[in-house]
Parts: C-alpha cells; sequence; structure tokens
C-alpha cells in the first residue's frame, strides 16, 4: 500500500525551529516522490481543529513537527487509527524522551519512514487526553505562571526554569481529597503527577519507572519539604532517584480521582489545564506510534 503522510507543523514551536523541519520533510518527500500534504497550525486553528478538519481516511502516516503541546493537541483532534510519527522541536520534549526515534533529523525523519509500529496508551483527563501526564499543585502552578507572569528576554526552557526557581522555596503545600483505585485518601502535598510517561519539565524524570504500554497510571506524589530541602533535593528529581525520599511515594493506579480545590493548578502535557475536580484514567493501546520501545 502506497503511503500517504500528513504533516503537521506547529510554526510556533522551536521558535522557528519546526518551520525549517517542515521545508525539510517537504523537500525530501518531493525529492522522493512520497504522497505528503503539510498543514500548519494557527492561532485560530490549533492542532486538534486542524486535524480534525483535515485528516482523512486517505491518509496512512502522521508526523508531529512540534513539541509536547503539539502532540497533546494531535490525539485529542485524532478520529482514525494511524501510526504517529514525531521530529521534536519544542522547548521540552518530554514525551519522546520515553521513545527512541533518533537523536538527528534524518534519523528521525527515517524513524517515521521505516519505523516499527507499537501501540502505547494514553490517559484521559475528564475529557481530555493526554500522552505523557498531568500535574496538579507546584508544577500546575509553574504553568500557569508561565502563562500569566511575563518575564522579559527570556523564553523557552530557560523560562520554565525561571519560574520554578522563583517559587521553589515558597510554595505552600495543599490537601488532596483523592481516590486511587476506589479508596479514598487526603494528603497534604506540594504536587502530584500521574503520568504515562517518565519525564517532565524539560527533564525531570518524576515516574522513572513508567511504561507506555502496560495499561497503568504512574504516580509521583510529593509531601512537604522545607524550602533548604527544596533545593538541595532538585537534582534528586532529575536523575530519577528522588524515591529514596519519605516524603516522596511513587505507585501505579488504574484510575485516580481528585477532589475540587480552587487552590490548585494543573497542567496536561505541559500545558496550563485549570483546576481540579479531575477524574483521570488510562487508555490501554489507544494510539499507534512509529517507534522503538526503551
Amino acid at each position: 500500500m502506497t503511503k500517504h503522510f500528513f504533516v503537521l507543523v506547529n510554526p510556533q514551536s522551536g521558535r522557528g525551529k519546526s518551520q525549517k523541519i517542515g521545508r525539510k520533510v517537504s523537500t525530501f518527500f518531493e525529492g522522493q516522490g512520497i504522497k505528503f500534504s503539510l498543514f500548519e497550525t494557527r492561532n485560530d486553528c490549533r492542532g486538534s481543529q486542524t486535524v480534525e478538519n483535515n485528516l482523512t481516511p486517505e491518509y496512512t502516516d502522521l508526523i508531529i513537527i512540534g513539541g509536547d503541546g503539539t502532540i497533546n493537541e494531535v490525539i485529542n483532534g485524532l478520529k482514525y487509527d494511524l501510526p504517529v510519527s514525531f521530529i521534536p522541536s519544542g522547548s521540552g520534549n518530554d514525551f519522546v524522551k520515553n521513545i527512541r526515534i533518533g537523536s538527528t533529523f534524518e534519523s528521525q525523519l527515517d524513524t517515521a519512514l521505516n519505523g516499527p509500529i507499537n501501540r502505547i496508551d494514553i490517559g484521559l483527563c475528564n475529557d481530555r487526553k493526554f500522552i505523557n501526564g498531568v500535574g496538579v499543585g507546584f508544577d500546575g502552578q509553574i504553568a500557569a505562571d508561565m502563562i500569566n507572569r511575563k518575564v522579559p528576554f527570556i523564553s523557552g526552557q530557560l523560562k520554565y526554569y525561571y519560574h520554578v526557581l522563583h517559587i521553589l522555596g515558597s510554595y505552600k503545600c495543599r490537601d488532596f481529597d483523592l481516590i486511587i483505585d476506589q479508596f479514598p485518601k487526603r494528603q497534604n502535598l506540594i504536587l502530584l503527577t500521574i503520568a504515562n510517561g517518565t519525564t517532565f519539565g524539560g527533564g525531570f524524570k518524576l515516574t522513572p519507572h513508567a511504561k507506555l504500554n502496560d495499561g497503568k497510571l504512574s504516580v509521583c506524589a510529593i509531601g512537604p519539604l522545607s524550602p533548604l530541602q527544596r533545593y538541595l533535593k532538585v537534582l534528586t528529581l532529575q536523575k530519577g532517584s528522588h524515591n529514596r525520599l519519605k516524603e516522596v511515594s511513587l505507585f501505579e493506579a488504574k484510575k485516580l480521582i481528585i477532589g475540587a480545590n480552587a487552590q490548585l493548578e494543573a497542567h496536561i502535557d505541559g500545558e496550563w489545564f485549570h483546576q481540579p475536580p479531575f477524574s483521570v484514567s488510562i487508555l490501554p493501546g489507544a494510539l499507534q506510534i512509529r517507534a522503538y520501545l526503551s
């Protein structure tokens, strides 16, 4: 069967990097006689709408050129079960750290063309799908601050680290009313991450043992830490060794409900969402991807 590629580019991703990659893909496909159509997202037509409005059964494969937010948009607009590939151009690119697609444009394009097809899980938070994870509390506040607190002269990952350091010592723990696989529990936490993947915030391995195809949510709950402890222990989050801390709980679940709390902010796949209540569950094997699983 002749392949027909649907190529989606987010021109805002990577401060123009994605558009350059899109042009390289177009040049290669045209030179090889590969059938494709390229679409760009716009402010008035986000990725989910672009996919929903233009993806038809004639397409055999979908390539995403963008970051985690673009991937999230795509899976929420996807109506057909077809293989999805990734050429990352975002600031964090956390999801692709869970898979192997190559580190160069050439190897990533080769994976998109010839890589193995694997089925992976995706998560569901209320009616919003996610591919990597949901963060509530501290990391949700970071996502909200990225939108609401303008910082001149810095952008991308540097902007993220600025906001982390800005509130790392002062952020107060919040009460979380949880139902974990039907068992109610109240916890006082800095953050709660409910994940399909391992890595968040451009390299923090909050759920280091998560697997994309195990049919389970991986959860990281971090309890009260003093301001000094937070600064001293932040590197353990990058290494994924924070499970040694008594304030950290790592576990798995099929479904998790977070009760309403106006003090809590949240993100989905790195993009600010809103406040709970949330019902979070897993959709096993719901997405085809072209990639090598770690």
